[in-house]
């Protein structure tokens, strides 16, 4: 099943990027977040406790930014050009009643999730991010975290996850297993980002398949990134408030 808008469908044969390049975005995403980082670091190897917030912002956009120019590379090298004909970023007014789904669907992640925090005794977070935010007061800091993580985030990680490695999937599986592949993968880098998440990997599955499904069934991204932006601005919210 194509994803490529229909008038784009005559120059797929120039389309040659893959899950390879997926993968090499993603890296590159790491290693221009941990070089912004290094300003940061003090003498001891450490991120001083006052730098933490602004340094994680920087990082957060860093890495959002490296993956997004890597992906524009990629698509005048090896597609057709445009982040919208390769991938499908596209977006429309009608995709913000996505963003209350993105809220129901945290809510079903949390309760699949509950059992889990519970046995394993979770009073705390463990994720970096949250210990950071949830100790932030000033307000120009909780803005700045809200639209980090539910504005660029879910626009950059569903052209990631579902722009570059659904569509790849699609060329190669059915729609189910492209969808579930792109989701377990999707789930499985939170992880390695953050191991302090291993207790939320449910939920970020459930993400995955729910937006993969939704990139098939509109063949773009703006029913997804809306999903994912509701799913981020509640927990960015119930982290600072």
């Amino acid at each position: 099943m194509s994803l490529v808008p229909e008038p784009s469908r005559a120059l797929v044969p120039r389309v040659r990027w893959g899950i390879p390049d997926a993968v090499v975005a993603w890296l590159v995403g790491v290693v221009v977040s941990v070089l912004a980082a290094v300003p940061f670091v003090n003498s001891a190897g450490e991120i001083p406790e006052r730098e933490k917030i602004v340094a994680t912002l920087v990082l957060l956009v860093v890495q959002d930014l490296g993956v997004v120019g890597w992906l524009l590379a990629v698509s005048h090298r090896k597609g057709i050009g445009t982040l919208r004909a390769d991938f499908g970023l596209w977006w429309r007014p009608v995709d913000l009643a996505w963003v209350p789904a993105g809220v129901v669907v945290f809510g079903a992640a949390s309760l699949l999730v509950l059992p889990i925090s519970e046995l394993a005794g979770l009073d705390e977070s463990s994720q970096d991010v949250v210990r950071t935010f949830e100790r932030s007061s000033a307000v120009w800091e909780q803005v700045a975290f809200v639209l980090a993580v539910a504005v660029l985030t879910p626009v950059v990680e569903e052209l990631l996850f579902r722009g570059v490695l659904l569509r790849s999937l699609l060329r190669r599986t059915s729609p189910f297993w492209a969808v579930l592949g792109s989701a377990l993968v999707f789930a499985l880098v939170h992880f390695i980002g953050d191991p302090g998440t291993g207790y939320y990997t449910p939920a970020f599955l459930l993400l995955g398949l729910v937006s993969g499904w939704a990139a098939v069934e509109s063949r773009r991204l703006g029913p997804s990134i809306g999903l994912h932006a509701g799913f981020n601005l509640l927990s960015a919210i119930l982290i600072i408030s």
